[in-house]
């Protein structure tokens, strides 16, 4: 994997790049259009290595940009793991160590996002899940790197959905996995939630040689879904929904849409969404959107207005 990503075409100019070369101009540009946040939805590294983790930090630090970051499958793995207990089994120790400077400067490091939860004493806050509030907007970050969404995850993202609603405050979820949603038709290795998600259509684990992923989906990965869907705008807070790890461009609806619904609930917002020389889209309806690769020089920008 290091060999296939350590070069790249820039995705609109197909000019022969690097990823650290795109990346150092994606934060320079949202210094100069004065983003809110920048928002790293995983994959920033290609397998986790402490030297290139400073070099991203640096980069992010003298540009000024606040941001939230949730890990990608990328930046965890290590290639010819076989005998390792699961497929995931660096997953949490990388993150806890590698990725620890990660969560400790990031905005969801701190701030009263957090007094939703109570006496929380999960270990697993702060790095397998976490929230940030910008200027009126709740971010939450849910690790799904691993495809599945655990138990802690499901019941710290149901009360912080529970605490936006009854402030009337837009949130917008920041995952690296999309989910499975109606309109969407890839295969499991490109999708969380995915009916056919298992040890049988593992493809990958011989190439990368690791464990095969477990036999389906954990329940708790499936309530997540559903539990999203359900507070989707315009009947839930939940503006958007961004993703990645896919490499491509798509939108699709989170929810069911009710035009009608916005005029009696909270979930009135417009979401601007544009990437590069896209013209930008607005919609009020809560989309799911991924974006192609960062290392191509590709980004989205997201506006979210009352």
């Amino acid at each position: 994997m290091h060999a296939a990503f350590s070069r790249s075409k820039h995705h609109e100019t197909k000019i022969s790049t690097t990823p650290a070369q795109e990346f150092a101009k994606l934060v320079a540009m949202a210094k100069d259009i004065n983003a809110d946040v920048v928002v790293l939805g995983g994959d920033i590294l290609n397998f986790p290595s402490n030297s290139t983790a400073t070099w991203v930090l640096e980069q992010l630090n003298l540009a000024g940009c606040g941001f939230i970051f949730t890990a990608g499958n990328h930046d965890w793995h290590l290639e010819g793991q076989r005998g390792a207990a699961s497929y995931d089994a660096a997953r949490v120790p990388e993150l806890f160590s590698t990725f620890r400077p990660f969560f400790e400067q990031s905005l969801s490091s701190r701030g009263s996002c957090y007094d939703a939860l109570g006496h929380w004493s999960s270990e697993g806050l702060g790095f397998l899940y976490g929230c940030a509030l910008v200027k009126g907007l709740l971010l939450l970050f849910v690790d799904n790197s691993n495809f599945q969404v655990d138990d802690d995850q499901l019941e710290f993202t149901r009360l912080q959905l529970a605490s936006a609603a009854g402030r009337r405050m837009p949130v917008v979820v920041l995952l690296h996995i999309p989910l499975q949603l109606p309109g969407l038709t890839l295969p499991p290795k490109e999708l969380c939630g995915h009916q056919q998600w298992g040890s049988d259509t593992d493809a990958l684990w011989q190439v990368e040689d690791r464990p095969r992923w477990p036999p389906a989906n954990r329940p708790s990965t499936l309530a997540f879904r559903e539990l999203l869907r359900a507070h989707a705008a315009p009947m839930g807070p939940i503006a958007a929904l961004l993703s990645g790890h896919t490499h491509e461009e798509a939108a699709v609806a989170l929810g069911e849409s009710d035009s009608e619904s916005c005029t009696a609930t909270s979930a009135c917002w417009t979401v601007e969404s544009r990437t590069g020389q896209e013209p930008p889209s607005q919609v009020s309806d809560a989309l799911q959107y991924t974006t192609r690769a960062a290392a191509e020089g590709a980004y989205r920008i997201l506006t979210i207005s009352s």
